[in-house]
């Protein structure tokens, strides 16, 4: 009886050490039992996918087009930090036209520098009033967010609101537009131990460009995936991309080619 106990023992640990040596693991991310892409040591960073953005105070149709490409990034791919930041205007912010009489949307004022001792100032572009916390354009689109909320618990996920104060605007998920304040964005990619950025979401040639440019400032490899961000026409996501490319050193890649290699 001794000895069939024994060897029920150790088949059963032979069986349990096999099942354990055919998991697959990447460092630093959880396992999940759906097939997909791991990507260790590397953030997916999605940019501003808010209503306002989509078919809100600033929508753009083309904003829609992406929307399968970050769906794709989340469902299929494992991360080992995934970054969603959201503008965050508080009501007469410095780049709403509402908030400087005599101003429409599209006009460019210039606005102190908040750091200067020398009354400098920097360009400040107008625009609507948009993604006022409370508000539904302020919300993540219904789809990323599902899949950002199902996520966590599983997958770090860090936060970013970003542009709160009144004086000065925000494009980069790092920092605003003066580097007078930063985000918790760098130090969570340090504390996460990320190398690599990938950058998805809205507009381009904005906050797209802002959050890319700052991330390899600060010393990070960023990869930006062509159908996972958009801005209001062709030649203007044209000219960001190519600008991100040779300009600043970014990858450009499709999600095929990211996804290939």
């Amino acid at each position: 009886m001794v000895n069939l106990t024994l060897a029920i023992c150790a088949f059963a640990l032979q069986w349990i050490l096999s099942g354990v040596a055919a998991l697959p693991y990447t460092s630093g991310i959880p396992y999940r039992t759906k097939k997909g892409h791991a990507h260790p040591n590397t953030a997916l960073l999605i940019v501003d996918v808010q209503y306002d953005f989509i078919n809100g105070t600033l929508g753009n149709e083309r904003a829609y087009s992406i929307l399968p490409t970050i769906y794709d990034l989340l469902d299929n791919h494992t991360w080992s930090l995934i970054a969603t930041s959201q503008d965050w205007h508080p009501e007469g912010h410095v780049s709403f036209a509402s908030a400087h009489e005599g101003k429409k949307p599209g006009d460019v004022i210039q606005t102190p520098l908040l750091a200067s001792r020398y009354n400098e100032t920097a360009m400040q572009a107008l625009y609507n009033d948009h993604c006022v916390p409370g508000t539904v354009g302020a919300q993540i689109e219904e789809g990323v967010q599902t899949r950002i909320d199902t996520l966590m618990g599983t997958t770090p996920i860090t936060q970013i609101h970003k542009a709160q104060n009144h004086l000065v605007d925000s494009y980069s998920a790092f920092a605003d537009n003066q580097y007078y304040e930063f985000t918790v964005l760098g130090p969570e990619m340090r504390a996460h131990g990320i190398t690599d950025i990938v950058v998805v979401g809205l507009i381009t040639n904005a906050c797209v460009y802002g959050s890319t440019v700052d991330g390899i400032k600060m010393g990070w490899d960023v990869t930006v995936i062509s159908d996972g961000v958009e801005t209001t026409s062709q030649a203007e996501q044209d000219e960001a991309l190519e600008e991100l490319r040779t300009w600043w050193g970014a990858n450009i890649v499709s999600l095929s080619e990211f996804e290939s290699t």
